[in-house]
């Protein structure tokens, strides 16, 4: 389902139907998901459509640019760095690229939205909210439904901390897919309340295309590489 396409796609499993087909102005963009049926005219002349994984934090209504991951409590003795995979949910957004100018088309997800509330209800942050497990290796997911999130964990206080949740900026979230999806992401805690998120920009690995980040398309301005800064507790 992922990838860039021309004139015509063709995409059925059973969760999910996607058709680009006809010819001039009479060429539909047709998906079915989860009961939600889409369609649309597409431009006359040549366009691609592309598709892929994008940030978590749009469905069903963008109220929050924040994704909030929950696992197994981790203790970390001081100074330890951990390295450890994560799983986040994804969304899915169709772009078609006409004269050099790419939009968005369709947005979807095979995974329920939840949310949560990070800190406190005066001071704290909604959050797009998921809840994983921990591998050693990097684990078999539902390429459509999950992601994976290799993260690195780094302890830099003299004593002992425990961890069980990261909070990212979607705003400074870069997915790239292949075989699966994957985020490579970091988190510095500097006392049991305080702790900074990134994700880097960085290729998994050779053989990984980038995704098309949903803020970009959109124009939306934004800080690459700020990062997110966790004030209200890593558990």
């Amino acid at each position: 389902m992922f990838g860039r396409f021309g004139e015509e796609i063709r995409y059925t499993d059973s969760d999910v139907s996607i058709s680009a087909t006809g010819s001039g102005e009479l060429r539909r963009y047709i998906r079915a998901s989860g009961g939600q049926r889409v369609e649309k005219i597409l431009p006359e002349g040549l366009a691609t459509v592309i598709i892929n994984p994008v940030e978590p934090v749009n469905l069903p209504e963008p109220v929050t640019r924040y994704l909030e991951i929950s696992f197994p409590a981790v203790v970390l003795p001081a100074k330890a760095v951990r390295r450890m995979y994560l799983t986040f949910p994804l969304e899915i957004g169709v772009f078609l690229e006409t004269g050099g100018v790419i939009s968005v088309l369709d947005l979807f997800s095979l995974v329920p939205a939840k949310y949560s509330l990070y800190g406190s209800p005066g001071a704290g942050a909604i959050t797009r909210w998921h809840q994983s497990g921990i591998t050693k290796n990097p684990p078999v997911v539902d390429r459509y439904r999950y992601g994976i999130l290799d993260v690195t964990i780094t302890n830099t206080t003299p004593g002992i901390v425990e961890v069980s949740r990261a909070v990212f900026d979607s705003n400074s979230m870069h997915l790239w897919y292949g075989e699966s999806v994957v985020m490579t992401g970091a988190m510095d805690i500097y006392s049991p309340m305080i702790a900074q998120t990134t994700v880097s920009e960085m290729a998994p690995s050779g053989d990984m295309t980038r995704c098309i980040e949903l803020y970009a398309a959109r124009s939306i301005p934004s800080v690459h590489g700020r990062g997110h800064l966790m004030e209200f507790g890593v558990t």
